[in-house]
């Protein structure tokens, strides 16, 4: 099963290489400029379709003062998340772990839990990234559908403002802006119609703290604990009711509002995909991805017993998954091979637990330590200990540089060479 350790080795006293910074420092020139290339679209002309004076879903009132401005929606799906993500990784981030660190000096465990300030900082500047760059994508691609398609607002003849007596053309029974009179600024606007920019921009910011959270809550854990999938359906609550209100504003139709959502769901699942791993793999806690190791060789180790103040080294355990793997062949310390699958210790008289799995590095509302989905547990490191499952290979969110192979050890050949002169 792979997991992540609780500190990034990222974070070390050895310095990065500079194409690994520069690659970082990319994904930011790139959010920059989708800023400055949505500014240049926003200038340019759209496509005018034609239209009828006769329609009534273009007859709709212009509203002057919407519900929700432009600015107030980008406060609530880019500046909220902002700090939802900030406060989340500075302050919260591992304050409900079951064991924490102990401290050197007075023997007390650390309030915060087991990552340093350095590791919040990484999950904060993944956390950033991906929410710029979903809203990034979004406001982009909306802008460019906009005025490639010109289609018309339901307030455009009242924006318009036709000079009375005004009919439409005789050979094919259709309008077109030369008629207007009105606003040339509201002219403009009213012929960008789909895709919402207001529901794209919403979800794009909105949805993409839900995946957020549903990943540091592991809400797909198998626990069924409702009160978090509440909270994650929090923000994608606040997401639809902007989009709703352009509806009741009249300055979409309701297939513009739908597929600008669908828009902005896309961008903040391929946004948030890029830094995090899936929530369907609750036993990487929602943690961010390493940072990029171009053109190295990460090294693999496998971590015989955890640390003791390692609390993410602890990973999610699937039973079902790991009944069928435990059937695999291992190699003992004797030198035989061993088909039997392996079954857990039964559990010592009189209802004692097991300390090791009791010792819950997962924040949850739940007591019990017994779950037939993914849990907690590190009893399974003991039994390592004495045998090794040749098919492990652990998670590691390491940057090392590229090491050559090696001999392998003696005591390992010498078991190599013992069971080819039994076969």
């Amino acid at each position: 099963m792979a997991q992540l350790p609780s500190k990034l080795p990222v974070f070390s006293k050895k310095s990065l290489r500079a194409r690994v910074v520069i690659s970082y420092i990319f994904d930011y020139v790139i959010i920059i400029a989708f800023a400055i290339g949505f500014y240049i679209l926003d200038r340019i002309e759209p496509y005018h379709q034609h239209f009828s004076l006769d329609n009534k879903s273009l007859q709709y009132p212009y509203a002057v003062h919407e519900r929700v401005t432009i600015q107030e929606a980008l406060l609530i799906s880019i500046l909220s998340p902002i700090i939802i993500v900030a406060v989340y990784t500075l302050l919260i981030d591992g304050l409900f772990s079951h064991h924490k660190p102990v401290t050197d000096h007075t023997g007390r465990r650390k309030l915060t839990g087991p990552y340093r300030l350095k590791d919040r900082l990484w999950e904060l500047n993944c956390g950033i990234l991906g929410l710029l760059l979903s809203q990034g994508l979004a406001f982009v691609i909306t802008q460019v559908l906009k005025n490639a398609c010109g289609k018309p607002r339901p307030d455009l003849i009242d924006r318009c403002q036709p000079a009375p007596g005004s009919q439409d053309l005789p050979v094919f029974g259709l309008s077109n802006s030369t008629i207007c009179h009105g606003d040339p600024a509201l002219i403009k606007d009213g012929f960008r119609s789909w895709p919402s920019g207001h529901s794209s921009s919403s979800f794009a910011g909105l949805f993409y703290i839900s995946l957020y959270l549903g990943g540091k809550m592991h809400i797909m854990d198998s626990r069924g604990e409702v009160w978090k999938a509440i909270i994650v359906m929090i923000p994608t609550l606040g997401a639809a009711l902007i989009a709703v209100s352009r509806i009741m504003d009249a300055r979409h139709h309701p297939f513009d509002v739908i597929t600008g959502s669908l828009l902005g769901v896309a961008m903040a699942w391929a946004a948030y995909r890029q830094y995090f791993p899936p929530l369907s793999e609750p036993w990487k806690k929602g943690r961010a991805y390493p940072i990029r190791s171009w053109a190295t060789e990460p090294t693999r180790h496998v971590p015989l017993v955890p640390e003791e103040d390692e609390d993410d080294a602890v990973p999610l355990r699937n039973a079902d998954e790991e009944q069928l793997h435990d059937r695999r062949p291992r190699m003992m310390n004797s030198g035989a091979v061993s088909l039997e699958p392996t079954t857990h210790a039964a559990a010592p008289a009189g209802g004692v637990h097991n300390r090791r799995r009791d010792r819950d590095a997962y924040s949850s509302s739940s007591s019990e330590d017994n779950h037939e989905g993914f849990e907690m547990t590190t009893s399974q490191y003991g039994r390592r200990s004495q045998e090794v499952d040749s098919s492990y290979q652990p998670y590691d969110t390491g940057y090392h540089p590229a090491v050559r192979p090696t001999s392998p050890p003696a005591a390992h050949s010498g078991q190599v060479r013992h069971l080819a002169g039994e076969a």
